[in-house]
């Protein structure tokens, strides 16, 4: 369904309580029939969602006043706290009030971190219309929650920026293409020049993920501001391309991604950031498909990065892996010359820990020096922003 038709859709749902006015109150605030009306000119205080207790329950809240059932989906099942079999916890269980506003708290406290969701409206998924925080898919937005208690709080530290920047890409007929770059506190009153790290998404994602759900700014604010990180730049750019190409092989010549990193991105950051433009001073990181661009941008073009860090990836057939240790059989001899940090992480109940342990134990045998990390959970945000937190004070020492 079109995003425009889905605008409508919530429009037809949302209709009649807002239009009279019946917009409830957060907690504290008059019950929803009291006080004057918005046809008076008196506004009162807007529906809140979601609204995060201190204990971190959560209450969301959505007015559909002609909804027969409401429901809560998304990745954010995976911040419900387990029950101690190990099961998962309890959801959250949306119920409609008189006024036509649908309630639902998580039972227990939820985990910290950032969380995508969206409703469940008669079976069609809609954004919360109370929540300006995003967070997009490839094919569609998602709502975002931030349960606070963790390395990606947004704190009271000196903060960077990340800007969403347009660029021309040669290598792919000239489109117009975009990225997120992220530059640390100062950098606009400074002069100096900073390391760089790339950092790309995964399947399905874009280059807002990282900047959204991936919570990159604020983790490395904060890892900045504890004197845990060096500052640097985070370039997160898009890893599809409108050319397609065969994207989870591992040869690096058929992903045009290779291309545009080389020939247009490394270029265009160089030539309009301060940035130290050796190798020494750049570092190449990705999540699932994203890690596998990570092993076949860095390992293709070795000498041009000098810290690669996967998570959560590694070659997914045979015919690829043994391809990759052929068509390479001369230079892994030269990976620990050539690389200063070869990382890489997976969680214990991940997809991808299988191809994880082939590759990395592969390597292992031939010589390779590796650093691996084994998390708890599975393919998930939570675990890369983990990687994220564990990695970035490892880069540019």
């Amino acid at each position: 369904m079109s995003r425009l038709l889905v605008v409508a859709a919530v429009g037809a749902l949302l209709s009649g309580g807002i239009a009279s006015g019946q917009i409830p109150a957060p907690a504290g605030a008059p019950a929803s029939g009291a006080g004057p009306s918005i046809r008076a000119g008196v506004r009162r205080a807007p529906l809140v969602s979601p609204q995060v207790e201190a204990d971190r329950r959560v209450t969301f809240r959505l007015m559909a006043p002609h909804a027969t059932e409401v429901k809560l989906g998304g990745d954010i099942s995976q911040s419900f706290q387990r029950a101690a079999d190990g099961s998962p916890g309890p959801g959250v269980e949306m119920t409609k009030g008189a006024d036509g506003v649908w309630t639902g708290t998580s039972t227990n406290p939820m985990k910290s971190g950032a969380w995508r969701y969206h409703f469940v409206v008669d079976g069609m998924n809609v954004v919360d219309p109370a929540n300006v925080d995003v967070s997009p898919y490839q094919t569609r937005m998602e709502s975002l929650l931030i349960v606070p208690g963790d390395f990606s709080d947004t704190r009271q530290v000196p903060h960077g920026s990340v800007a969403r920047v347009r660029y021309v890409a040669s290598t792919l007929n000239n489109a117009t293409r975009e990225m997120y770059v992220y530059t640390p506190p100062g950098y606009e009153k400074g002069s100096a020049s900073y390391p760089v790290l790339y950092l790309i998404h995964g399947g399905g994602e874009t280059a807002a993920s990282w900047s959204t759900v991936g919570r990159a700014n604020d983790i490395l604010d904060n890892l900045i501001a504890e004197q845990k990180a060096l500052p640097m730049i985070i370039v997160m750019p898009s890893g599809w391309t409108p050319l397609g190409g065969q994207v989870m092989t591992s040869d690096a010549t058929k992903d045009p991604f290779n291309d545009e990193m080389m020939k247009d991105i490394i270029p265009f950051v160089e030539s309009h950031y301060r940035v130290k433009a050796n190798p020494d001073n750049r570092a190449l990181s990705g999540l699932s498909m994203g890690g596998i661009q990570t092993l076949n941008l860095g390992l293709h073009n070795l000498g041009t990065f000098r810290y690669l860090a996967v998570m959560s990836s590694g070659w997914t057939t045979d015919q690829d892996r043994q391809g990759f240790y052929t068509r390479e059989a001369a230079r892994i001899p030269t990976y620990n010359s050539q690389l200063k940090l070869f990382w890489w992480g997976w969680g214990a109940t991940d997809i991808a820990r299988p191809n994880s342990l082939l590759v990395t134990d592969k390597f292992k045998s031939m010589g390779v020096h590796m650093e691996t990390m084994e998390t708890p959970d599975g393919h998930e945000w939570k675990n890369w922003r983990i990687y994220l937190h564990e990695v970035a004070p490892k880069l540019f020492r």
